[in-house]
């Protein structure tokens, strides 16, 4: 409380702010008029809830707005009786042209304050002090801190457009997928996939179980399982995708005679390339297709124990040099 109303019918500017209800947010709008009523400056404010905020926000833009108008203390009224006195004192430059008995602005009894005549330059401290400030300075002066008000988040103005353009995205994946040239035979098995995407990139992390479909491997019955680790880094357009991965995994054998059998290396490791299609359905989610080729660098192999009793010649079995994959998915994006 400041004890009397800060406020003037005479004021020479006239602020209004309004707060209203839009839809799902709170909207200030204000507006600086002069006394014929132009608008000087309008700015607007909102917000999804915190009406505390809007509200302080409001108050620091008419702060600023007010302290940057460098007409603000010529266009400010001076107090009354006072604003006369340039006008009703015709005196300071006569009072220094007449004869020291002339009468001065000031009334005088005595010819021996004449020399006080050419006081019209200390006449100008009676002049209305600009150091005095009128109410409407007063009210301004409380809030220096108002200056940062074009920065809040909440401006119509540059808050808008601060963010970027597309905004990171977290995207999940989960496909059918069939191998070629991992395990003996033809595998299937499922992809689950985890990364991010900004804008036309992408990086994923994917995780691939594969169960081949072939149940013995010349002659003997035996049964193989994949794992693989991939590391996937895309490029998307509309509806094409190119990319580059590493994998690594590990092939394990099952065979109905272990004893049999002897596994010299079971680590799998290539490079490769993927191209694919993707069609959105909405916009968390999107299906897609591709095809896949990977070079093995490292291979697995399977070699049948050595027994020089044993007639048949040795089961031996390793990787291609080249194997591929097809897959069909979908992925949600968050």
């Amino acid at each position: 409380m400041v004890g009397a109303d800060p406020f003037r019918d005479d004021a020479p500017l006239l602020i209004s702010a309004r707060i209203e209800r839009q839809g799902a947010e709170l909207v200030a709008s204000l507006a600086l008029r002069d006394s014929e009523g132009k608008t000087r400056w309008a700015d607007g404010f909102s917000t999804s809830g915190a009406c505390e905020v809007l509200v302080a926000g409001v108050g620091l833009a008419v702060a600023a707005q007010l302290l940057s108008m460098p007409e603000r203390g010529s266009r400010e009224p001076s107090p009354p009786g006072a604003a006369q006195a340039p006008q009703g004192a015709p005196g300071p430059v006569p009072s220094a042209q007449t004869p020291q008995g002339a009468p001065g602005p000031m009334p005088s009894a005595h010819g021996a304050q004449a020399p006080q005549a050419p006081s019209g330059h200390a006449q100008a401290p009676e002049r209305p002090p600009r150091a005095s400030p009128p109410p409407q300075a007063a009210r301004a002066a409380p809030a220096p801190s108002g200056r940062v008000a074009p920065a809040l988040p909440t401006s119509s103005g540059q808050g808008a457009t601060a963010g970027p353009s597309e905004p990171l995205r977290i995207e999940a994946g989960l496909g059918a997928t069939v191998g070629l040239g991992i395990t003996p035979g033809v595998a299937a098995g499922t992809t689950l996939a985890l990364g991010v995407r900004w804008s036309d990139w992408s990086v994923a992390v994917e995780g691939r179980g594969l169960v081949s479909l072939a149940k013995e491997v010349e002659g003997v019955p035996l049964g193989t399982t994949a794992f693989t680790a991939a590391t996937v880094a895309c490029l998307r357009g509309r509806h094409l995708f190119g990319c580059g991965l590493a994998t690594l995994g590990a092939v394990r054998f099952a065979p109905e005679e272990p004893w049999d059998l002897r596994v010299r290396s079971k680590a799998l490791l290539g490079i490769g390339a993927r191209l694919g299609s993707a069609w959105r359905l909405s916009d968390r989610w999107s299906v897609h297709a591709h095809a896949e080729a990977s070079g093995i660098v490292e291979e697995a192999r399977l070699r049948r124990q050595v027994d020089h009793g044993v007639t048949p010649a040795p089961l031996y079995w390793t990787s291609p040099p080249l194997g591929a994959a097809f897959g069909l998915g979908v992925t949600a994006s968050y």
